[in-house]
This record gives C-alpha cells, structure tokens and sequence, in this order.
C-alpha cells in the first residue's frame, strides 16, 4: 500500500533541477534541494521452466534511503544508504549526471568511480532506460528509445516503445508505459549456466539466450518514481554436458516503490 504523506512529500517538491536536457520537464525532471529524504524497496523475481525439469525461482530485494545534498552544476548528489536483504548494507555519496545517464560513486578519500546507469528502475527518471520525451508531455504521445547497450533487465541491440498513459498537472504526475525486446544476456545478474532438477538429480546447463520481451508502467512525481513494474520473458535454449538442448522460458518481475524514509 502506498504511503499518503510520502505522496504529499513528493508532490511538494522544490528545488534545483537538471541543469540541461529535461530541465523544463515539470513531470519527469528531478526537482530537488538539499536536506530531502526518499526511500524505495524492491525486488525482481527469477524463474526458470523447461520441459522435464522443475522450475527454478530466485528473488531478491530490499530498500534505499537517499538524503539529497547540495546541488552542482554536474547533476545531483545524494547520500545513499541500501541493503538487499541477506547481504551487507551500504552506505555511499553517489551523484547522478547527464540526465540520469552516468552513476557516479564518491568514495571516502574523495574519489569519484562513474558507470553508465543501466539499471531497470531507481529513484528518478533515467534518459538511458526511458528516453529523452518530446515536449511538452501529454497523453497519448509516445516514442523510441535506441537501447543498444545490455542493461540489468534487457540484452543488446534492443528496442523500445515508451507511451504517456496519462499526465496529471495539478500534481505533475505522469503515468508511463515501456514495451521493448532485445537479444542475449542482460548486463547484471545473468549467469551463463543454471542449475535445475531432473528426476531427482541436479545438472547444470549452459544457457543460450534468445529474444527478451518485456512491458510495464511506472509512476513519476515530478521526476522520482513512485511506482514501478515490469515484467520480462525470454526464450532460451538450455544445454547439458552431453550436447542436448532444451527450450526454457525465463521470467523477471520488478517492483519498486517509493516507501516512507527511513527504511534502513
């Protein structure tokens, strides 16, 4: 269930946005200023089917906690504190730049690592995943969004249609769809072999992967996502030590929602 006074904190938002890009952007462009605090969790379930084999499922999951910090004129900076549960907590300086394109990570010596940001879902609007919008924004529009790069949720070579369900400007709420597909593995958490359980007995395959489809909304509140679902399916072809193959099915659902702060 959705927290009503972490909606009306979203929907008072003030403060410094991207300083290019999307910056006239009231409903997708992260209005921030310092001292804001955010959560979300999350959790993207794993499944595997194949003929003659029971079905092999994984979840993960956890929360954030983002305290805002002074802006700058590369983007916007954060103190972030995360943990997947069953694994080490962390705590971070991090800074998004470029439309949300390139994650930056400040370490404690004051060293800054930058990685492209590839992940299916976060905070804000990310330009890498969702696209630069036309302007302004309102319902019905829609456009292509070039995702050559594997990312945590898609292969390489990939496509994708982002459609604008719906625009709320009294709230500066917009409700987004995103349907794409591509090929091969993701860029995170896709190991190349599985192991599934035939008969009794367990064997490790290698996996082949083919043709990702997935489709989802989200929910945007001057730029932070509110809520967030995607479900993805991809066809493999599993091989064991001996050279047979089997065609399996992989499925992915993501969640993540915006939560009260603190969750950590």
């Amino acid at each position: 269930m959705k927290s009503a006074l972490l909606a009306a904190s979203l929907l008072s938002l003030a403060g410094v946005a991207y300083a290019d890009g999307l910056s006239d952007d009231r409903y997708l462009t992260p209005q921030f200023s310092a001292g804001q605090t955010y959560s979300n969790v999350f959790s993207i379930l794993r499944s595997i089917k194949a003929d003659g084999y029971d079905e092999h499922a994984s979840r993960n999951g956890g929360s954030a906690d983002y305290t805002i910090l002074p802006a700058n004129s590369d983007g916007w900076a954060a103190r972030a504190r995360g943990r997947y549960d069953g694994q080490a907590s962390g705590d971070d300086g991090i800074e998004f730049r470029d439309n949300g394109r390139t994650y930056c990570l400040l370490n404690a010596s004051g060293k800054t690592s930058c990685y492209s940001n590839l992940e299916g879902s976060g905070l804000t609007y990310n330009t890498t995943i969702w696209g630069v919008p036309p302007k302004p924004l309102v319902q019905g529009m829609s456009w292509t969004v070039d995702l050559k790069q594997a990312w945590e949720l898609g292969g390489s070579n990939g496509t994708e249609k982002v459609s604008v369900v719906s625009v709320d400007p009294a709230t500066d709420t917009a409700v987004l769809l995103r349907e794409g597909s591509s090929e091969g593995f993701y860029a995170e958490s896709d190991p190349h072999t599985v192991q599934l359980t035939h008969d009794g007995h367990t064997e490790t395959l290698e996996v082949k992967p083919g043709t990702s489809h997935w489709k989802g909304y989200a929910t945007f509140v001057k730029g932070v996502v509110f809520s967030d679902e995607l479900v993805v399916t991809r066809e493999d072809l599993l091989v064991n030590k001996n050279g047979s193959s089997v065609k399996a099915t992989e499925r992915r659902v993501m969640l993540l929602n915006a939560a009260p702060f603190p969750t950590l």
